[in-house]
């Protein structure tokens, strides 16, 4: 029997029995396994579409992207694609309390009223990663010089270089879930870090050391099992990753919304959460008032930074760490926030600019070199400084086109402090 090794090439109006045709072809190569999306990323083009050439099952499929005449968002080829996330609320057990219809979270998926913005639920909104029993694997191929690579993202592990780090729990266990907020940090009465609708800015966590931030978010926990921790470096890689991959670009801001990023400098200036409750899993416009939705989260860029374990700079080299014990070859027993123990990625830029390549390794990729603009190469913005540099990510209300989901700030210690930057709780459930 001879197999089909390409989809049929058909006009717009046969996309979708082209994309069932690619569904089949995979399924009889991999044994009924099987989809290997894929992108290269070409570090001497200037422009961050041109930037990016698909791969694999990825070739002739549609870039998505935000339609800011018509306010809709245009998910091309990628609406059903297996690594989409789903809302829900997730109980402190890490256990899924119910599904939140994605287009109102305001209701459960059967219509009836949802506990998003009921702090006193037990748990939290949470996007729900891992969808009918398929894992997200990724693998990172860099090239001879490693500023360019070609990355997979497949359904299944083709082979032992795909990695799944973000669904490896405190024990060790591969496991079928990870989750991440769908909302910025805010603090309860009990000063727990929760992921809630319906809060005013003044309740964003703010003001709060990295050691803080993860004690608030481990009061989620009911028992010793530690199921609950601030952000993480593995699940920013795997998203950034994705957002790379639909979007077909480097640019995410032009992709994918601004965000809100030209507002004064204080913490009333932030929105406050439930924002884009009713926007579906992607929104975004570029009014630089509003926020930014994908993959069903608020603002994974702009309106307030947001410090996330796993990265640490340390006097100019990327240490870092991708599960919580020490799966990934790090001898660090968990997360600290001086990097004893951590793996020891590339250097890193050593003045402050707008960046213009990361370096690849099999793990992930790191801010290497600067001296872009808000509309070349990665088009966001890197701070750095000498020292302990605990990272974090994604830009604040009053910073402009320098956010968006690489925009990184490597310049604050550990025991800094400020009204611009928060934190969010994550969950890896027991198995």
């Amino acid at each position: 029997m001879s197999i089909v090794t390409k989809p049929v090439i058909l006009d717009e109006t046969g996309k979708q029995i082209n994309e069932r045709l690619r569904e089949i072809r995979n399924a009889i190569v991999s044994g009924g396994k099987g989809i290997i999306y894929g992108f290269h990323v070409d570090p001497g083009e200037s422009d961050p579409a041109a930037a990016v050439t698909y791969l694999e099952d990825a070739v002739g499929m549609t870039p998505a992207a935000m339609d800011y005449t018509n306010d809709v968002f245009q998910y091309g080829s990628w609406k059903d694609a297996f690594f989409m996330p789903k809302p829900c609320m997730l109980k402190y057990d890490g256990t899924v309390a119910y599904y939140l219809d994605p287009n109102n979270y305001g209701k459960k998926t059967d219509g009836t009223t949802s506990d998003v913005d009921d702090d006193t639920f037990g748990g939290n909104a949470m996007m729900e990663w891992g969808q009918n029993g398929k894992i997200i694997w990724y693998k990172i191929l860099p090239d001879a010089t490693p500023t360019g690579a070609s990355v997979y993202i497949a359904d299944h592990q083709a082979d032992d270089g795909y990695k799944a780090y973000s669904f490896i729990n405190n024990q060790g266990e591969l496991v079928d879930h990870f989750y991440t907020p769908i909302y910025n940090g805010t603090l309860d009465g009990d000063g727990k870090l929760r992921s809630i609708s319906g809060k005013a800015n003044s309740a964003l966590c703010n003001n709060k050391t990295a050691a803080q931030e993860v004690t608030a978010a481990e009061l989620n926990n009911p028992s010793t099992d530690k199921l609950w921790y601030t952000e993480v470096l593995a699940d920013a890689t795997l998203i950034n990753l994705l957002l790379i991959l639909i979007g077909k670009s480097l640019n995410t801001q032009a992709v994918f919304g601004n965000g809100r990023i030209s507002q004064s400098a204080a913490l009333t200036s932030c929105l406050g959460t439930g924002t884009m409750d009713t926007k579906g899993l992607f929104w975004g416009d570029n009014d630089n008032d509003h926020g930014v939705k994908v993959f069903g989260m608020e603002n994974w860029w702009a309106n307030q930074w947001r410090r996330y374990a796993g990265h640490i700079f340390v006097n100019n080299v990327h240490k870092y760490k991708m599960t919580r014990g020490t799966e990934d070859g790090s001898t660090a027993s968990d997360y600290n926030t001086d990097a004893t123990g951590y793996l020891t990625g590339p250097s890193g830029p050593s003045s402050n600019n707008y960046i213009t390549t990361h370096e690849f390794n099999a793990d992930g990729m790191f801010a290497k070199a600067v001296g872009g603009t808000d509309s070349t190469y990665y088009c966001d913005y890197l701070w750095q400084n000498s020292g302990t540099r605990y990272a974090y990510r994604g830009g604040g209300c009053s910073d402009g086109l320098r956010c968006g989901a690489f925009f990184v700030n490597l310049y604050a210690a550990p025991s800094d402090a400020a009204w611009a930057v928060g934190a969010a709780p994550s969950c890896k459930p027991l198995s």
